[in-house]
């Protein structure tokens, strides 16, 4: 699993950072931007993380990659492929070839 600092690394977009006060006070017109929109919101107490909203899309994709991560075997073979693409022991195949 990240911890807070590395999850704030891997995002690439700018999240929106709110205070728990403020995000109470917005709770429904947040809920339908981070559906809508597919953004992440942070909500703070005391000036510090304590939560991320994030839309169920984004959720699945997380606890995919999670379950990915987490099973050993299918990183060693992730690895294995990526090591052969280096050092070109593998052919690339488009989409024609691999489909037609």
């Amino acid at each position: 699993m990240l911890n807070w600092s590395e999850f704030r690394l891997v995002q690439n977009a700018a999240m929106k950072t709110l205070p728990l006060t403020e995000a109470k006070s917005k709770l429904s017109s947040l809920v339908d931007r981070v559906h809508a929109l597919d953004e992440e919101v942070v909500i703070t107490k005391n000036g510090r993380a304590a939560a991320v909203m994030v839309s169920p899309d984004a959720f699945e994709r997380w606890k995919e990659t999670i379950a990915i991560r987490d099973d050993p075997a299918f990183m060693k073979e992730i690895r294995a492929g990526l090591v052969a693409l280096k050092t070109r022991k593998t052919k690339l195949y488009t989409l024609d070839e691999l489909l037609g």
